[in-house]
C-alpha cells in the first residue's frame, strides 16, 4: 500500500512540474540579483568613501581662518552620518575612523565630546586603539584640564591601554591624572572616590585575568572589521593571548605542586 501510494506521487506532481522549475529559476535569480546589489553596494560604498577621505584630507591642508570650531563641527557631523550608515558599515566597516579621528584631532583638540566618542569608535569598531591611545596623548595636551568632560579623556585613554595593550602600569597612570582632573574641574570627591576604588582594583588584578579581559575586548572589536588582514592580525593577537594565558596558569600549577 505504502509502494503504491510513493508511486502516484510523480503523476500527481506532474501538472505541477512547471511551476516547480519555474520557483527554482526565480530563487536562483533573486540569488544572483542579491549578489549583483551587494557588489553595487560596495561600489557605491567605497566611491563615497573615497570622496569623503579626499574632503578631509582638505579640511587637514586648508587654515581655518580662525574658524577651527566651524571646520571641526563640520567634520564631526560628517563622521556622525558616516558612523549613522549601518548598511555601508556592515558592507565595508569602519576604515575611514580614523582619518576623521585624527582630522578633527588636528582641527580642534579641545572638542572633548568629539574626541570621547571618536575613541570608542575608533578603538571599538575601526580596530585601532594604538592610534586612539596616541591621539588621545595629542589632544591632552592641548585641553583644558577645567574643561567640561575633560578627565573623562584620561579614563578612556586608561581603558584601551588596560583593555587592548594590556598595559595595566599606564592604565593606573591615566586614572590617576583623571582622578587629579577631576578634582580641579568638580570641586568634589565622589569622582575622586570612583577612580581611587578603580586603581586600587587595578592593582590587583591579575595578569591572567588582565589577559582575559584583553581577549574579550578584541574579540568584540573583531566582528566590526571587513578588512582581511587587520582580521587575521587581531586573531593572530588573541591566539597569542590564549597561549599566554595556558602557560601562566601551567606557571600557576607547578607552583602549587611544590
Amino acid at each position: 500500500m505504502f509502494l503504491a501510494s510513493i508511486a502516484k506521487i510523480p503523476r500527481l506532481l506532474s501538472p505541477l512540474l512547471p511551476f516547480i522549475c519555474l520557483a527554482g529559476i526565480v530563487v536562483l535569480q533573486s540569488q544572483e540579483y542579491k549578489k549583483s546589489v551587494r557588489q553595487l553596494n560596495t561600489a557605491d560604498y567605497l566611491s563615497h568613501e573615497r570622496e569623503q577621505a579626499r574632503l578631509l584630507d582638505w579640511q587637514r591642508r586648508s587654515p581655518n581662518l580662525g574658524f577651527d570650531n566651524l571646520m571641526a563641527n563640520w567634520s564631526y557631523l560628517n563622521f556622525v552620518q558616516y558612523f549613522g550608515d549601518s548598511d555601508a558599515r556592515e558592507t565595508i566597516g569602519y576604515q575611514l575612523v580614523p582619518e576623521y579621528f585624527a582630522t578633527i584631532a588636528q582641527i580642534d583638540p579641545h572638542f572633548t565630546k568629539a574626541h570621547l566618542n571618536l575613541s570608542v569608535a575608533n578603538s571599538m569598531y575601526a580596530g585601532d586603539p594604538e592610534q586612539t591611545i596616541a591621539l588621545m596623548e595629542r589632544v591632552l595636551d592641548s585641553v583644558n584640564p577645567q574643561a567640561e568632560s575633560a578627565p573623562f579623556l584620561w579614563t578612556a585613554k586608561g581603558l584601551d591601554e588596560l583593555l587592548f595593550m594590556g598595559d595595566k602600569q599606564a592604565a593606573i597612570e591615566s586614572y590617576q591624572m583623571a582622578r587629579k582632573w577631576t578634582a580641579l574641574a568638580t570641586n568634589n570627591s565622589d569622582g575622586d572616590v570612583a577612580i581611587a576604588d578603580l586603581e586600587s582594583a587595578l592593582a590587583t588584578t591579575s595578569l591572567i585575568d588582565l589577559k582575559e579581559a584583553q581577549i574579550r575586548a578584541w574579540s568584540s572589536v573583531l566582528v566590526h572589521i571587513k578588512d582581511h588582514h587587520r582580521r587575521r592580525e587581531i586573531i593572530a593577537k588573541i591566539d597569542d593571548l590564549k597561549t599566554e594565558i595556558l602557560a601562566l596558569k601551567k606557571l600557576e600549577e607547578a607552583d602549587v605542586v611544590r
